[in-house]
This record gives C-alpha cells, structure tokens and sequence, in this order.
C-alpha cells in the first residue's frame, strides 16, 4: 500500500478534511449545542447586544452564527481555510453581523475593540508556554477595559507519562490504526487511516503539550487578566480536574 505521511497542522488540507469526514459532530459539536453555550457565556460576561465579539478558533461558524442571531457584532477567524468555507455558508444569514478571517492569535492586532472574547475549543497544545502568554496578552489587548475572556481548553488535558497504546477503529470507508502515548511535557499521538479498497493508507503525527488546569490561570495572569476562575464545564457546577477538559473565564481590568 501506498503511505502518504503528514505532520499534525491546522492549515494542512488533508487533516482538515480527515476531520470534517470522521469527526465532525465531536470536534465542532452542533447548531444546537453552540446555541446553549453562548447562552452561558453571556450570563458569565452579563454583555448585551450591540456588543463586539470574538469569536477565536470559530471552526464552522456555529457560535459566530448564535451571537449574531443575538445582534451581537463578530469577528471570527480561524487557521484552517475549509472550515472557513463552510463558517461563510452556515454565516451567510448574519452575513451583516459576522466578519470571517483566516488567521492565528499571532496575527490579531486589534486594540480595545471587543467586549468579549470566546474560545470554543482553545487549543494551546502546538504552543510553548510563553508562545501563550504572547497569545493571551494578544487577546488582552485587543478587549475594552473591564470585557471578559471566556473559553473551553480542548487538546490534550495533562495526564501523567504513559506507554504506547494502540485501537483499531471501523470508520465508513476506512480502518483507523491510533497509537498514542505520553511523556512529562507532550501528549503523542500517531494515527492510520487504512483504505484497503483504494491500497492507500493516510498517516498522520502529532505531538501535543499538554496543559493541565494549574497551568492556564498563570499565564493568564502573566498576560494581565484578572478575577481568572475555572470549572469543569462552563457552567461552573463542578470543579475543574487535572487529567480532563476545563473552562475558564476572566476579566481584563478597568482602567
């Protein structure tokens, strides 16, 4: 068989594509859910429409689309071109309401502009420590005085070193080999997409580092943010865990 090798990027066509194809509904969720999250995320910011917002890593377009629906104004981007593509379809009603960017945290140079920024699946993993304070205090910069920074971490939560683990996985039209394993710092994962009828195989390697709950908050505060709270789930009616997914929120001083 024929195997075509990848490293793990956002911008890579491919891995958009894998994604979209077997993951779609668990890493971009729905409609539905995106509607009920940004329920709660205004009842943590209080902020009211015509407010200016954030949308950071907007994937499909699902949240920008339910806080313009609210009459909210949003700029939302995103690394990865073929989510953008469908973001502008599933946007197209609150075309007036949303702008869509393709870009990183890296490239956002807006000042005092928003009051809210939301992070639905904040990903830090492909980012060394003080590459995310340089993110956060970007984010920092770019929301008014007293505006709130709100966001679920997703990637790898920090687990403690384990030994290499291997699943097989009947997709729709392929075989999915996973290997994963991880050290002190980095979460691996090495993933096989098999299609015995075409004789290809796609594999692609991803190195992660991991970010517990303890490790988040002191960047924020490094970046400026202040009144930084986390949970396991947004709603804040448990705590947060080290070895799960989190949320935190906090809040950019008055001046």
């Amino acid at each position: 068989m024929k195997t075509t090798e990848i490293q793990w990027s956002w911008y890579n066509p491919v891995i958009q594509e894998l994604l979209l194809k077997y993951y779609r509904d668990w890493l971009f969720n729905t409609p539905e859910i995106s509607g009920k999250m940004v329920e709660r995320v205004l009842s943590i910011s209080g902020i009211q429409p015509p407010g200016q917002v954030l949308d950071i890593g907007c994937g499909l377009g699902y949240h920008a689309s339910a806080f313009a629906q609210k009459g909210f104004q949003v700029l939302a981007f995103d690394p990865g071109d073929r989510y953008l593509e469908i973001a502008r379809e599933n946007t197209e009603e609150n075309r007036d309401f949303v702008k869509l960017r393709q870009m990183k945290c890296s490239d956002l140079d807006e000042s005092e502009d928003f009051d809210l920024a939301w992070a639905g699946s904040y990903c830090p993993g492909q980012l060394s420590p003080s590459e995310a304070v340089q993110d956060f205090s970007r984010i920092f910069r770019s929301l008014k005085p007293g505006a709130w920074f709100v966001a679920n971490v997703a990637g790898k939560p920090k687990v403690p070193p384990s030994e290499k683990v291997r699943n097989w996985r009947q997709l729709s039209d392929c075989f999915a080999l996973t290997e994963k394993w991880a050290d002190e710092i980095y979460f691996h994962e090495h993933c096989w997409f098999i299609y015995p009828e075409t004789d290809k195989i796609i594999k692609f390697a991803e190195k992660e580092r991991m970010y517990g709950v303890n490790e988040i908050p002191p960047l924020l505060a490094e970046a400026g943010f202040e009144e930084i709270s986390t949970a396991g789930r947004l709603k804040g009616d448990e705590p947060a865990q080290e070895g799960k997914h989190f949320a935190f929120w906090c809040r950019k001083p008055q001046n």
